[in-house]
């Protein structure tokens, strides 16, 4: 089976390591880890497979020595059965984040760090358009003072870096930088999860700019409105279409002078009227 450090769900390191034993340990089954772990339920292993239960913090110490982790192994495991079992995403990343640290960055890891690690934090894209705007000759200062608000020249270091290795941007042979036609485009769990955290740091931004930024240099408006299901999935459409549309502008645009970050959202206010009648009729559908 392969290392610990390379699953990201632990019910699927756990079958592994079943099958694993099963093949090499003739007497191995549910009630012999039970055993081993000091677990009373000869099915408990089975049912946490399955997703049947969950582990607790107190499960998580009685199955470390059961599944012979070493000390490395058994703080990733813990790490990554509170990643599996979090309900929000800031646990989810707060785990995920020591998970990334032990990893080892080979093979399929590769691509799934790096892309988590691009959409982590808000300034990366930017630190992307603007260094190709721009021949900054290597003056990280000037690039970290030119993002609103500024960051650091160590981060302006890394984020360089990462988006070399990812070969989103390119470096001339004169020192200047363009954009490769490469784009992060991923399904993987961990890229949806720092994608999530990417569009909440750029709401802030945005509620930010809606209070120090001149009018006359953002445009912030919204639309509050009654609509049905299958005008959402109409509005979510036409979405879709005017960010294709917004794409086609900007490849266009051969006078780039400054990076923008254009947010729609669309989400509920209410709760749906169909569930508030039933409630209002005692838990009964108004139509019966």
């Amino acid at each position: 089976m392969k290392p610990l450090f390379k699953y990201i769900d632990y019910r699927l390191f756990l079958e592994d390591f079943y099958c694993e034993k099963k093949k090499s340990t003739r007497f191995f089954s549910y009630r012999y880890f039970a055993r081993k772990a000091g677990i009373k339920s000869p099915i408990f292993f089975k049912q946490v497979i399955e997703g049947k239960r969950n582990l607790t913090r107190r499960m998580i110490e009685q199955f470390i020595p059961a599944l012979n982790l070493n000390r490395k192994e058994a703080i990733f495991f813990k790490n990554l059965v509170l990643f599996n079992q979090a309900k929000t995403a800031v646990e989810k990343q707060e785990y995920y984040s020591v998970m990334l640290s032990m990893m080892d960055y080979v093979n399929e890891h590769q691509l799934s760090a790096d892309q988590y690690l691009y959409f982590e934090k808000w300034y990366t894209s930017v630190v992307r358009e603007l260094i190709c705007l721009y021949d900054f000759k290597d003056d990280y200062g000037l690039i970290a003072r030119s993002v609103c608000p500024p960051i650091t020249i160590s981060d302006v270091r890394k984020t360089i870096h990462l988006l070399v290795r990812l070969k989103l941007i390119v470096r001339r042979k004169d020192g200047t930088y363009r954009q490769s036609a490469v784009a992060i485009v991923s399904s993987d769990t961990m890229v949806a999860l720092a994608r999530r955290s990417f569009n909440s740091q750029m709401l802030v931004m945005a509620r930010n700019a809606n209070e120090t930024v001149s009018p006359d240099e953002r445009n912030i408006s919204g639309i509050t409105m009654g609509i049905s299901k299958a005008c959402y999935e109409v509005l979510r459409t036409e979405i879709a279409a005017f960010k294709e549309r917004v794409k086609v502008i900007v490849n266009q645009d051969e006078r780039s002078s400054r990076v923008y970050q254009l947010n729609l959202q669309l989400f509920p206010l209410s709760g749906d009227v169909a569930d508030l009648q039933k409630e209002a009729n005692g838990g009964r559908s108004c139509v019966e």
